[in-house]
């Protein structure tokens, strides 16, 4: 209904301007026979004496009329068949009258000229009968084919829907797409790609919370138990604290993975990254004195969240603590626009398979990653959580030896220190 509107204000405005077009057209053309048949007469005039009664030249089938009228009203000449009582000279409804002055032997005399207008009428009647006839089947011939075209392009979207009405779950299936080339088949596209990304997102939110379940339900246990059967030792005590040390960490990580996974971000604040590694190190050195931490560190400034990074630096120190057998190295510096934090330690090391899925959430791997270890399964992959809100990222490389880096852009000159 709207191209049909759309169509009648087009072809009505179109129709006035092609209606005044011929009508101007017309009128002119017929001016223009009567100027030129004026002239015409005006150039024989000058030649009639005082008795002529007929103009010379003059034809009865001529659609112009011709009266030479003296000055004193008598009439000199005149086209044949103009009636003796007709006065040309004065206007009349219907008729195109044009009037030259002319000097004659005889003196000045007044040409007047008469012309019927219907032959203009007749034109303006085409004109009106041809936009009668021609608007109605334009705005039905639009009408149909826009009726046509939107519907077979409506029944492909419709079909979209019906498929995605049938749809019980974001997990049950993908959209038959014809391959029409259209917009349509790259709208089904698209949403394909959005149903697999919901499908994977929705799989990787019911495996978190599962697996967060189980991760917060052994400590809780243990606790339960510490705290049923404490027998006032402080080996129960101990046992407890660990255990409450652990459940905290495990909640600390996931609800700073919780804010990144919601893109939640923090008031970004400039952070003395060199200072946040010597903090880091300080408190986990403290966890396996035997281990000898060497640190070569420069004075490095970024743009970000103090408490994530902190995390982020602490459970990679934590996780080379972890599995390192006597030294774990600690070093940052420069590279390009960034600045590289690198953690190696002499353990087992990685398999080069497993360098890129330690950063998975709750991924453990069999011979070094257990869980009477300590780790969650989560400090990896808060690592890789918060390099990618910083524009950052994190990597593993393959043994022997534990080796991990950190990589976060320098800080903007223009952030005023906080």
């Amino acid at each position: 209904m709207g191209s049909v509107a759309a169509m009648f204000v087009f072809g009505s405005v179109l129709g006035v301007a092609a209606y005044l077009l011929t009508t101007r057209l017309a009128y002119s053309s017929l001016e223009s026979v009567v100027d030129t048949r004026v002239r015409e007469v005006r150039s024989q005039v000058t030649q009639l004496a005082d008795d002529a009664t007929e103009l010379v030249g003059t034809e009865v089938a001529s659609p112009v009329a011709i009266q030479v009228v003296k000055a004193d009203g008598s009439v000199l000449a005149q086209s044949p068949g103009v009636p003796a009582t007709a006065q040309l000279c004065e206007p009349a409804d219907g008729y195109l009258v044009v009037s030259r002055l002319a000097v004659t032997p005889s003196g000045e005399v007044t040409i007047c000229a008469a012309a019927s207008l219907k032959p203009v009428e007749r034109v303006q009647a085409g004109v009106l009968l041809a936009l009668a006839i021609m608007l109605p089947v334009a705005l039905l011939g639009v009408g149909l084919a826009v009726w046509i075209a939107v519907g077979r392009a409506l029944r492909s979207v419709d079909d979209l829907r019906r498929q995605a009405e049938s749809m019980t779950s974001v997990g049950g299936g993908t959209l038959v797409i014809e391959p029409t080339g259209d917009e349509v088949e790259h709208l089904g596209t698209t949403l394909n790609g959005l149903i697999a990304r919901l499908r994977a997102q929705t799989m990787a939110t019911q495996q978190f919370v599962a697996d967060a379940g189980h991760e917060l339900r052994n400590p809780l246990a243990t606790l339960r138990v510490s705290l049923e059967f404490d027998d006032g030792s402080p080996g129960s005590h101990e046992l407890a604290l660990a255990e409450l040390d652990r459940l905290e960490e495990l909640v600390t990580d996931l609800l700073v993975l919780a804010r990144s996974d919601a893109q939640d971000a923090p008031p970004l604040v400039e952070v003395e990254l060199d200072g946040v590694v010597r903090a880091a190190v300080s408190a986990r050195a403290a966890t396996r004195p035997e281990i000898t931490v060497s640190t070569d560190l420069c004075s490095a400034m970024v743009v970000g969240d103090r408490r994530a990074l902190r995390s982020a630096v602490e459970n990679l120190l934590a996780n080379a603590m972890r599995h390192a057998s006597t030294r774990v190295r600690v070093r940052l510096s420069r590279a390009a626009n960034s600045w590289l934090l690198a953690i190696d330690d002499d353990g087992l090391g990685l398999a080069e398979a497993d360098c890129d899925r330690v950063f998975d959430r709750f991924v453990r791997l069999d011979e070094s990653r257990v869980r009477d270890e300590g780790g969650s399964g989560l400090g990896l992959a808060l690592v890789a959580a918060v390099a990618g809100a910083h524009g950052g990222r994190a990597w593993a490389s393959p043994g022997p030896g534990g080796h991990f880096r950190l990589l976060i852009p320098v800080a903007p000159e223009v952030v005023e220190p906080t």
